[in-house]
């Protein structure tokens, strides 16, 4: 299956251009025909759906929005759930398509059902768009014949976990943008202001105050020794980097993360508010509790919470304790939390209450972030202030020491 562009002329005269999904250029030009088109010009276009190696998936993967594979996922569950066949669903889709990179992955799975294949192994082929979660749930939906209602439920926790995470990365501009700014002016002061006021200082033959002498010091030091200290910081940079991609070094950062005051209460509530969400959504859609915990695992993107769910697992599996005595031995999920899955475990509505419970964490999240940053910005300002003030007070303190020796 490959992607035609082309270039037709249609039954007014008007001209057209698009792209065609066809499986050889004699099938690309009888589509377009059937649409009462005439083609002036049908070329294949240079992506292909297959073949794909793992440092292109990479790429791909980088280049399409998370947003891109929620509205396709939105489509499709319209398109299902009005009784269109998945092929011909997808070719809507594939036509419709803006990022070549994603119509192109679309044309293989289309053609992947063509030949027999279910939605959900087509899918899979594609684990660097579709995570499994997502290929979980759809595998559940065509086995229960309740695809639409599952892409449709799955539309809409991407949705919700994308405001969350567009909500948390506008919270961080503005505290950013003044850090960035109150680095700037102390760094312009330490290293072209003071350096031309002091040495004034210097000619008379008395010791300089204390903060003077930090403040000088400082000065200094950066000015002899500015291109060693950016080498040492990309050096420091680049070992924290690679460090934080090891396994040791993730769980490390993120215990870390988690006993930061303030951070780490967040941190916790996005862990809750993801487990629940995604481990009620995917109950809801048919798949086991065992099933569904090796998924979430990996979804709420902390290496301390992916720990505590592998003996969450073992403990249901092997113990057999339910979900709420199991997360209630890791003591690190909130009793109010688990009180709720327990009643939810006695009343056979797990996965109902799971849906409840995320809508409080995620309205916790909300709240906490705008805390946060309500929070943080006097704090910043104040801190700012505080180096301000100190490098004035270095200048100032030789002024006043100065004119007394004068009087």
């Amino acid at each position: 299956m490959a992607i035609f562009e082309y270039k037709a002329v249609d039954k007014k005269g008007r001209t057209e251009k698009g792209k065609v999904d066809a499986t050889s250029l004699n099938q690309a030009t009888s589509k377009l025909r059937a649409k009462g088109l005439h083609p002036l010009s049908i070329s294949s276009s240079k992506t292909k759906a297959s073949n794909k190696s793992k440092t292109i998936k990479k790429s791909v993967r980088a280049s399409i929005p998370s947003k891109v594979i929620t509205a396709f996922t939105r489509q499709l569950s319209v398109l299902v759930s009005t009784g269109i066949p998945y092929d011909k669903a997808l070719e809507i889709l594939v036509e419709e398509a803006d990022n070549a990179s994603f119509q192109a992955a679309l044309s293989d799975v289309k053609a992947k059902i063509t030949e027999g294949s279910s939605l959900a192994n087509a899918l899979q082929d594609h684990s660097n768009l579709f995570p499994n979660m997502y290929v979980a749930m759809v595998r559940a939906g065509e086995a229960g014949g309740t695809l639409g209602k599952v892409l449709s439920q799955l539309a809409d926790s991407r949705e919700e976990n994308e405001e969350l995470v567009s909500k948390i990365q506008g919270a961080m501009i503005y505290p950013i943008i003044m850090s960035l700014m109150g680095l700037g002016i102390v760094s312009f002061m330490i290293v072209f202001i003071i350096p031309r006021i002091i040495p004034i200082f210097e000619q008379f033959d008395t010791e300089l105050p204390l903060p003077t002498r930090v403040v000088l010091g400082t000065s200094g030091f950066f000015t002899e020794y500015w291109l060693q200290l950016i080498f040492v910081c990309i050096v420091l940079a680049f070992v924290g980097y690679r460090f934080s991609k090891t396994r040791k070094g993730k769980l490390i950062i993120d215990s870390f993360l988690l006993k930061v005051p303030v951070l780490g209460s967040m941190i916790r509530k996005i862990v809750v508010f993801r487990f629940t969400e995604t481990l009620g959504t995917l109950l809801s859609s048919g798949v086991t509790l065992k099933q569904s915990l090796d998924i979430v695992k990996y979804v709420v993107a902390n290496l301390v919470f992916e720990y505590k769910f592998e003996q969450i697992i073992v403990d249901i599996t092997k113990k057999g304790l339910d979900l709420s005595h199991a997360l209630r031995k890791t003591e690190e999920f909130p009793l109010s939390v688990i009180q709720m899955i327990r009643v939810g475990e006695e009343s056979s509505q797990l996965d109902q209450m799971l849906g409840r419970i995320a809508v409080i964490q995620e309205k916790e999240v909300k709240r906490t972030i705008e805390k946060s940053v309500a929070l943080l910005e006097p704090v910043m300002i104040l801190g700012m202030a505080l180096m301000v003030g100190f490098i004035v007070l270095a200048v100032l303190l030789p002024m006043f020491q100065l004119n007394q020796l004068i009087q």
